[in-house]
């Protein structure tokens, strides 16, 4: 990241705005770790945190947001783990994202909220909703077991290379 000097000398920090928390980024990745086991395999959170370098305290958060979404199932006690909540087919990355952080809106104008009281009158709000719809169009669009099997492709590669 940058640095930029303000007018007294001092420097400031700027910093990357991102649509997606890092729970949302954690939330990914342990569901497609959970997706490219074999089907109905338990799997300990564990050693998702373990494979996916996420804190074990944090990755709890997000499975019990997961699980409350219908996106995982857990099992307690000693065969215990979670298994993905619904077919990975039927899975998008807008679903995982949105179970634990909400809706992603790129503005107060696109979201559910109540809005830019400007929006009549904003030049920008109709770029803001094609964006808008664009975003929601390809996250939709991405389902969990087309990641999984690129994300195996991915490791097979990397591991030959």
């Amino acid at each position: 990241m940058g640095e930029e000097h303000r007018p007294d000398g001092r420097s400031e920090r700027r910093w990357r705005v991102t649509l997606l928390s890092r729970g949302a980024d954690y939330a990914i990745r342990a569901m497609l770790d959970v997706a490219s086991q074999p089907e109905d395999e338990r799997t300990v959170t564990q050693r998702i945190a373990i494979r996916q370098d996420i804190p074990a305290a944090f990755l709890s958060k997000v499975v019990a947001q997961l699980t409350q979404a219908g996106l995982l199932r857990t099992h307690r006690g000693a065969a215990g783990g979670v298994l993905l909540g619904k077919p990975a087919e039927e899975i998008s990355l807008r679903q995982v994202v949105e179970a634990v952080q909400g809706p992603l809106v790129i503005n107060l104008c696109t979201g559910p909220y109540d809005g830019c009281p400007r929006i009549a009158t904003c030049p920008a709000s109709s770029v803001f909703n094609e964006a808008q719809e664009s975003l929601d169009a390809v996250l939709d669009g991405a389902c969990l077991a087309d990641l999984a099997k690129e994300a195996a492709g991915l490791a097979a590669s990397g591991e030959r290379g």
